[in-house]
């Protein structure tokens, strides 16, 4: 059975301890034995299926079962997207000075890269240039 974010918690846990005890089958290891080497009571074992046993226990299984590296998988480390260094570097403000109702110049020229800088200053002669033309106008 699929697994969905529709099924209660508990048909969730008989689900994935039906898929466990699939598995210690198919590796011909009895109850006893997979308790026995893990160190827990049979109750414990037991809870898996309930969903109540700790979240110790839980990996103690996969691990004895080698099942832990599907963890991975099902969760995933998180990565950072291309998007989200994009979004965070258009996100820089121009300061203002106090009182001024135009952007600190200087501030903006000495905050890039010397590569961007000849951009920059061209860009600014571009905005002084069409300001000085509506002032004029």
């Amino acid at each position: 059975m699929k697994i969905t974010k529709t099924m209660t918690d508990l048909a969730i846990s008989k689900e994935l301890f039906n898929r466990l005890e699939a598995h210690r089958q198919a590796r011909g290891m009895s109850q006893e034995s997979l308790v026995e080497s893990l160190g827990i009571s049979r109750p414990t074992y037991a809870r898996l299926e309930k969903g109540t046993c700790s979240f110790g226990a839980f990996i103690a299984v996969l691990r004895q079962l080698n099942l832990l590296e599907g963890l991975d998988t099902l969760v995933p480390a998180p990565t950072i997207r291309p998007s989200d260094i994009i979004a965070s570097n258009s996100k820089r403000k121009v300061r203002y000075s106090r009182g001024e109702t135009e952007p600190n110049i200087h501030h903006y020229l000495t905050s890039r890269t010397s590569k961007s800088k000849n951009a920059a200053k061209d860009s600014v002669k571009t905005l002084l240039a069409n300001r000085k033309k509506f002032k004029a106008g």
